[in-house]
């Protein structure tokens, strides 16, 4: 017997329209994903790729003992803040201490890589003082925002090419947390790791992202609600900049050596009404 041309059982043309129709929305969304993840994984890997930016020319002269590096954030290199704490910090320190500003910008004003160019910064200036200063006893390292990258990439550079043991103290201004694109927490897991002692001081409730959460390799001071504040017309995130500037370049904080078995790293504390006191 002969078979018909075609048996198969078609559906009615409106569920073949409404299951071409689905294939099609699953599809774009099939595209729209990998779009996504494609995008995200390309901003990953730009995010933690440095600039090549040079080490800053600090200067030094031959022969010092300590050293202290004022760093500024991203796109922050003309804030009058940070020449004002240069000048305080030279006025309470000794003779035998040098202060310098780091200006890393232009290279800090790309946001997105800014992270990333700061640690290659903070590598090679170690590096150079490591090879150039073999005198070099004691670093502090006082940074905001994005300049919070370099501060471990220099200590560990000096860790392992210093010709003798520095002792490296970080100062933390609402430091910047976020490495790569995706993972936000890094420095509050991170930052301060290689110090021998790490302050932070943050803001809780400013605009800038992921600089709100404590430090868990240091020990942190909320100044959000210090009574200072009543009277600073920036936003949050320079607010801890300004409280170190008038609180903490005294020739006595300067001179203090602080110790994390005194100021445990990971504990958080409110900053006092009125100036704080050494412990």
């Amino acid at each position: 017997m002969r078979l018909p041309a075609d048996r198969s059982v078609k559906p009615p043309g409106g569920v073949a329209s409404s299951y071409n129709a689905g294939m099609k929305v699953s599809r774009l969304l099939s595209a729209l994903l990998l779009c996504c993840a494609v995008t995200v994984i390309a901003l990953e890997l730009l995010a933690r790729s440095p600039q090549a930016a040079p080490a800053p020319e600090l200067a030094l002269p031959a022969g010092i003992s300590r050293l202290v590096l004022v760093v500024h954030g991203s796109q922050d290199s003309d804030n009058p803040q940070f020449p004002a704490i240069v000048e305080r910090l030279a006025q309470g320190t000794g003779p035998d201490t040098i202060v310098r500003y780091v200006d890393w910008s232009p290279w800090s004003d790309l946001r997105l890589r800014a992270g990333a160019t700061a640690s290659r910064i903070g590598a090679g200036l170690g590096a150079r003082l490591a090879a150039e200063q073999p005198g070099l006893g004691e670093v502090l390292l006082v940074m905001h925002s994005a300049g919070a990258w370099m501060g471990d990439a220099l200590c560990e550079q000096l860790r392992v090419k210093a010709l003798q043991p520095v002792r490296v103290d970080m100062v933390f201004l609402d430091a910047f947390q976020i490495r790569g694109f995706t993972d936000w927490s890094n420095g509050s897991r991170h930052h301060g790791r290689c110090a021998d002692f790490a302050l932070s001081l943050l803001n809780t409730d400013d605009p800038a992202p992921a600089t709100n959460w404590p430090l868990r390799q240091a020990f942190n001071v909320d100044v959000t609600a210090h009574p200072g504040r009543a009277g600073f017309e920036r936003n949050g995130h320079y607010w801890p900049v300004e409280y170190f500037l008038r609180f903490m370049t005294q020739a006595e904080w300067l001179q203090a050596e602080f110790s994390h078995e005194e100021l445990p790293r990971g504990e958080m504390i409110m900053a006092p009404a009125g100036p704080p006191t050494l412990p």
